[in-house]
């Protein structure tokens, strides 16, 4: 009778995903796919859902790609990992030979879509494009509390989210600092307003855009020192992609210019960089979400 219950009663997760007899049948960007409960093999080519399956405390065998890896997650680098190589460079025959039951990606593979379907239900994770990342960050939160057996850490994750960015945004609305969020890259400089892979900084966390004009985009608008000083921001807030990569670049002082020290951001130290890891690589998943939510935080009180 409760096998019966539970098959005719589905769960629906936000709209977008349903239990089904022991399968999350979940709707995204790139189609449907049926995930089965519990996987014991996951192949996870995003790190901010790897961030998300720690923090839950999901057991699971794991394939990851080690390139790169965030250092707050390296402990998924040790040899009980199987590795796959790079969030772009991974390998196929290896990811096959695993024999996952759930492959987990997000757009720096969707053109890998097809080909990973293939071996195993692939669930395309869309947080740094999405409309609403917050929303889309609880999503998949809930969504792999659901499958990994985690319901209850996932509510807690969610509740805890959902208090820090009602804080952070009362602060961030109350201050009226216009701020520019910046990605610097081996000496260029890009801009990212609301509706871009930063733009929860504007759209969620209600800090207003000393640029209502910047084109959203996956990487940003490229800009300049004199734009900079044109829009004159009350903060800015800078990710250091090289660093994050680990490559040696000109990034370092490349905000270091006599117009950008002009601005009213730099008069008042409010040039911030961020974590380049869980802004560029890991985004999306519960402890980096926290973290960045708690870096806009301090740079909105900083003195």
């Amino acid at each position: 009778m409760k096998k019966t219950v539970r098959i005719l009663l589905s769960i629906c997760l936000l709209g977008e995903a349903c239990l089904h007899a022991g399968v999350v049948k979940v709707r995204h960007e790139m189609g449907e796919v049926s995930i089965p409960e519990n996987p014991q093999r996951v192949v996870v080519l995003d790190y901010g859902s790897l961030d998300t399956i720690s923090a839950l405390g999901a057991s699971v065998k794991l394939a990851v790609p080690k390139n790169y890896m965030p250092s707050y997650l390296s402990k998924y680098k040790s040899a009980e990992y199987v590795n796959i190589g790079g969030l772009k460079e991974f390998n196929l025959e290896t990811i096959n030979a695993f024999k996952p039951d759930l492959i987990i990606i997000s757009a720096r593979q969707q053109d890998y879509y097809s080909r990973l379907s293939e071996i195993a239900p692939v669930y395309y994770v869309n947080t740094s494009l999405a409309k609403d990342q917050i929303l889309e960050t609880k999503k998949n939160i809930e969504l792999f509390g659901r499958i990994f057996g985690k319901e209850n850490e996932a509510s807690i994750a969610i509740r805890q989210i959902e208090e820090a960015v009602l804080q952070v945004r009362q602060k961030a609305e109350s201050s009226g600092l216009k701020t520019l969020v910046l990605l610097t890259n081996d000496g260029k400089i890009s801009a990212f307003g609301s509706g871009s892979r930063f733009g929860f900084v504007h759209d969620a966390l209600g800090l207003p855009q000393a640029d209502k004009n910047i084109k959203a985009g996956r990487h940003g608008q490229l800009v300049n020192y004199e734009y900079i000083a044109v829009k004159n921001p009350d903060l800015i807030l800078v990710v250091d992609r090289s660093a994050a990569i680990g490559v040696r670049s000109k990034n370092a002082r490349v905000l270091d210019n006599i117009l950008v020290k002009r601005t009213s951001a730099a008069k008042n130290g409010k040039i911030v960089k961020l974590d380049p890891e869980c802004w560029y690589l890991s985004g999306g998943g519960i402890e980096s979400l926290k973290k960045m939510i708690s870096e806009v935080d301090s740079a909105v009180s900083k003195n």
